[in-house]
């Protein structure tokens, strides 16, 4: 009966140091959890404190600087891309508050399979936004499109998907929308431009391919 006594204490113990150990191991585990969110705070704070400095020397930069005339934006906007026609063009939207802008839009039509596999002709759109950050109220709006940029960030449902990202240098915004086959993309470019981009029935990868036949290059050394 004694050595049954003991045995039963024995398991108890065992029992009781096994809890033991599994309660502080949940905390300790909960304590690393709190101490890496207390990091990437920290580390969050750094860096939106680095961008507000990044965006005020760009504003001083780019305050003085002087902006891209409605007559050379029209000139480096091409009438077709990639062989898909020009549909629309509109500049000087932003003139009330002393902003150069320029927008245009492509459309290209394909054969298309449905889920029923009938081919049917859908129209595909492409179209761009862009806003000259020279002047003192452009340069504001650009250092606030900057630091929005430099967010890394994603988020993602059964309807879109959007994050944060860099293609060949280009550290953008982008939204795709699943179920319409639409692309969003926001940037700026070479610290003075804004670039908006929106397609219609085309994924990400498409979209970017059609942004790379935009000679940007040209645009920026256009600036003054």
């Amino acid at each position: 009966m004694k050595l049954k006594a003991i045995s039963i204490r024995r398991v108890r113990y065992s029992i009781a140091t096994l809890i033991l150990v599994m309660a502080l191991s949940s905390c300790l585990s909960e304590a690393k959890e709190k101490l890496k969110r207390a990091k990437q705070g920290i580390s969050d704070v750094t860096a939106i404190a680095e961008s507000a400095q990044q965006a005020k020397e760009d504003i001083e930069i780019l305050k003085d600087a002087v902006p891209l005339t409605n007559q050379e934006l029209k000139e480096w906007l091409p009438q077709s891309l990639d062989g898909w026609e020009r549909t629309s063009l509109g500049v000087g939207k932003t003139g009330y508050i002393n902003v150069a802008s320029i927008e245009g839009g492509f459309t290209n039509e394909i054969e298309w399979e449905n889920e029923k596999g009938e081919s049917e002709t859908i129209k595909q759109k492409f179209s761009v936004s862009i806003v000259d950050g020279a002047g003192p109220t452009g340069s504001i709006m650009i250092a606030g499109l900057g630091m929005a940029g430099k967010m890394d960030m994603e988020e993602e449902n059964e309807y879109k998907h959007s994050k944060s990202l860099e293609v060949k240098g280009i550290k953008a915004q982008q939204t795709f929308h699943k179920k319409r086959n639409e692309t969003a993309l926001q940037f700026v470019y070479k610290k003075r431009f804004g670039i908006m981009v929106n397609s219609v029935k085309m994924n990400p990868e498409e979209t970017w391919a059609m942004l790379e036949k935009l000679d940007l290059d040209r645009l920026n050394e256009m600036a003054r």
